[in-house]
């Protein structure tokens, strides 16, 4: 009668730690900027609290790389299930952590966004401080974001109002106080992670044939230098989710 051995394998232990450094990694990325938001610690220390959550999701990542070789599918070790989750994880935060600090380093020092740079819509009702920076911020614009424009529609302006204040209820923004005679609307959106407020302005002046020019501004309340491209990137979902109102409106 034969018998058949059964070899148990042994586990490769640095796959195992990989794994939960790289929960550990997840969870110290986390705490940053919600501790930020919460008041536990100031923007600068959430910073660094982001960078070690990336140091180290890196070191973590390297043992896991070395799990998929050392206890690969028939090798004589367990723990390719770890190395493989584990990056699966791992890559997608370090991508995004590396997109922004590259935007913080490639992008210009400025953090207010207008569609009119020669003049920008002003607050009325939103409480933001911000002057605008006149010809210096609008060539830092012009070259770093030469896609925000105004939209100039063939629709009355009526329309226009009411599809600019159905964008804004849709994505959740706090409004202020909307005036249909003035054509002028003002809201802020809190940011998911950090929970700074960025107002919004969104003015819009009747052009020849019944059609209507949007312009908007958006700006961060606080803070000073670079914001990543979040005030351009606000601006150009607002006109294409308006842009899909549009649409549907014709349809």
């Amino acid at each position: 009668m034969m018998h058949t051995q059964i070899v148990e394998k042994t586990l490769y232990k640095p796959a195992v730690i990989g794994f939960s450094f790289i929960i550990l990694a997840i969870l110290l990325a986390m705490t940053g900027p919600i501790g930020s938001r919460i008041g536990w610690w100031n923007y600068d220390s959430a910073v660094i609290i982001l960078k070690w959550a990336a140091y180290g999701g890196i070191a973590a990542a390297i043992l896991c790389l070395s799990g998929l070789f050392m206890a690969y599918p028939g090798s004589k070790r367990r723990g390719f299930i770890y190395s493989l989750l584990g990056l699966i994880i791992i890559v997608p935060m370090l991508l995004f952590l590396q997109s922004w600090k590259e935007a913080k380093l490639t992008l210009p020092p400025i953090q207010d966004i207008t569609t009119n740079t020669e003049e920008p819509p002003s607050f009325w009702y939103a409480p933001n401080s911000q002057e605008y920076g006149g010809v210096g911020i609008a060539a830092y614009q012009e070259e770093a974001y030469p896609d925000i424009q105004p939209l100039i529609l063939p629709i009355d302006t009526n329309k226009a109002y009411d599809y600019s204040l159905e964008v804004i209820k849709d994505k959740g923004w706090k409004l202020y106080e909307p005036s249909r005679a003035d054509l002028h609307i003002e809201a802020t959106e809190t940011t998911f992670w950090f929970g700074f407020s960025d107002d919004v302005v969104i003015h819009i002046t009747p052009t020849e044939g019944s059609g209507s020019r949007i312009d908007m501004r958006s700006t961060s309340r606080f803070g000073g230098g670079g914001d990543g491209g979040t005030n351009a990137n606000r601006i150009r979902s607002f006109f294409k989710a308006f842009m899909k109102k549009v649409e549907a409106g014709e349809s």
